[in-house]
């Protein structure tokens, strides 16, 4: 109708009827591709503030497998500073004694893998959208946290220093077993940090065959190779731990500038 209406005018000659409807023409244009440019925007918004939600989660998810990570490598890590005393003493003598010895000793080799959940992160990036969640220096840090410090988590947790081979070689079979299925008896969730024992190691009863616990001690208290690997061993853990509390800050001052950006 109005091309129509905008024919007759300009036959007429009637150029102030021209200008006018030239006019709510290029309005109507205007009017139509701002609301589709408000509709696009608010649709970028909603989908910014999902995004930001999601990886809210993960960060938050991360910060409780810390959490109990943190605790398991303090076990960890203090029971390979009682196995580096008691190799700098007489051996243990009493059953009791040679069982917290061999406990620590197999206690010093372990492992808990961890890694910040990145799939929301990288996601987001493959879509090229980490623009529409985070400033230029939110992104950096996101890739500090997400990519330089995976690949620091790998590098320590790819270290294996020959401690937990030479100890458990040393621990007779149905010792270890006692141990390793003391642990696993403990739960182990690291998205329910509360629900995780007050101690990873603690609750371990003895085997019950004194011999061979006798024997896993002598074997790990004559070991002059285990000695020397565990010098390496306490450098890695005190690595893996001042790891651990990085990632942890990070990721706590993430979500603190994530949820400020809301």
């Amino acid at each position: 109708m109005i091309w129509q209406s905008l024919a007759t005018s300009i036959r007429k000659q009637d150029w102030l009827s021209v200008i006018i409807e030239m006019f709510i023409v290029v309005l109507g244009v205007f009017l139509g591709l701002q609301v589709n440019n408000w509709n696009e925007e608010r649709i970028s918004r909603a989908d910014a503030a999902d995004s930001r939600h999601q990886l809210i989660s993960d960060l938050r998810a991360d910060l409780d497998a810390f959490e109990v990570r943190q605790q398991w490598y303090d076990e960890v890590f203090e029971a390979a500073l009682r196995v580096d005393n008691a190799l700098r003493s007489e051996r243990p003598k009493t059953v009791d004694g040679m069982w917290r010895f061999v406990r620590d000793a197999y206690a010093a080799s372990g492992e808990w893998v961890f890694a910040p959940s990145a799939q929301v992160y990288k996601d987001l990036q493959n879509a090229g959208d980490l623009n529409l969640i985070a400033s230029g220096s939110i992104q950096r840090r996101l890739r500090d946290y997400y990519e330089d410090s995976a690949h620091e988590v790998e590098v320590s947790l790819t270290f294996r220093s020959a401690y937990a081979a030479t100890a458990r070689q040393l621990i007779e079979g149905h010792v270890s077993l006692a141990i390793s299925d003391c642990l696993s008896a403990s739960t182990l969730e690291p998205s329910q940090p509360s629900a995780s024992p007050g101690s990873f190691f603690g609750g371990c009863s003895q085997p019950d065959n004194v011999e061979l616990l006798t024997t896993s001690a002598e074997r790990l208290h004559q070991s002059d190779v285990l000695r020397s690997h565990l010098n390496m061993r306490l450098i890695n853990l005190a690595s893996v731990r001042s790891l651990l509390d990085y990632l942890d800050r990070q990721a706590r001052s993430l979500v603190s500038e994530l949820e400020a950006v809301q």
